[in-house]
């Protein structure tokens, strides 16, 4: 199968601006890649076969999922839809999980991350009890998949001095905030100081030196600043071994660079959830596909 197409997907009724896809449509467009859109909902509903009903028909082709963020069990039900017609999601339901759950990419990670404990549960007692473990706070809460920094915080960052009220406060509010999108149990990390840059997040903190990789089978292939400012990324090379360590062929690293120096990695993302930076070109990523 060596003939790629690009899957788009996004819920029936997505909400404007959400996402970027029609500027990757016309990159993969002019660059001669195939793509077609397919809707989220019969997935997300058990039905993912149904989902594909509207693609062409299969050709060999190896697709490229591109498109919200969907459950482990949701992925592998459309990575089993494509198989049955005979083509195949570039990305497996395995490595798919290993760079959307932190407690399954964390321990690859080791020190270059900041330390971290997660509980299989929404049980705040139990969220409390390993964090301890981590020291006194700060702290930074998450599910297994996703944080809430838009709301830092109320229901993200657990400050100094904060004790087991304030603590489950912050986690009440990520319940809440998540709803049932909650992904599967707690993670708290112990928080890293980062560099700052000019300008202010809409939550009120500084704007911090992110930056977004890109990794493609093995290869660091493109890379960002997470936020749109003039920000650089010193010496890029210094994460091209985690094509080697992560098994996907497909994913993303977020990193930062930290007020003491050098820099941290925040989390991965599986490459096809995850959103390009405003000051990525998906050409970049496409053409490095391509080869």
């Amino acid at each position: 199968m060596d003939d790629l197409a690009i899957l788009f997907g996004r819920p029936h009724r997505a909400p404007e601006g959400e996402d970027r896809f029609e500027l990757e449509a016309l990159a993969a467009e002019e660059l001669g890649i195939e793509s077609f859109a397919i809707p989220l909902d019969p997935v997300v509903n058990g039905d993912a076969e149904r989902a594909l009903r509207s693609l062409p028909r299969p050709r060999d082709r190896r697709w490229l999922y591109r498109g919200w963020m969907l459950r482990e069990d949701e992925y592998t039900d459309l990575y089993e839809a494509m198989a049955a017609r005979g083509e195949e999601l570039v990305v497996d339901p395995e490595s798919f999980a290993e760079t959307t759950y932190a407690p399954s990419y964390l321990p690859l990670l080791g020190a270059r991350t900041a330390p971290a404990r997660f509980t299989e549960s929404e049980s705040i007692d139990e969220a409390w009890e390993i964090a301890c473990e981590l020291g006194p706070p700060p702290w930074v809460v998450k599910d297994h998949v996703k944080s809430v920094k838009e709301a830092w915080h109320r229901a993200c960052f657990v400050p100094a001095g904060a004790d087991r009220a304030d603590f489950g406060a912050v986690c009440e509010a990520l319940l809440e905030l998540r709803g049932d999108a909650f992904e599967r149990g707690f993670v708290v990390k112990k928080y890293l100081e980062l560099g700052t840059l000019p300008g202010f997040l809409p939550e009120g903190r500084r704007v911090t030196d992110e930056h977004r990789l890109v990794f493609w089978e093995g290869q660091l292939v493109a890379h960002a600043p997470y936020y749109d400012v003039d920000a650089r990324l010193d010496h890029p090379g210094q994460f091209a071994d985690l094509g080697r360590l992560v098994a996907s062929p497909f994913f993303t690293a977020d990193v930062a660079r930290l007020a003491t120096g050098g820099y941290t990695i925040i989390e991965l993302n599986d490459g096809g959830c995850s959103t390009w930076p405003e000051q990525l070109d998906p050409r970049d990523v496409y053409r490095a596909m391509l080869g």
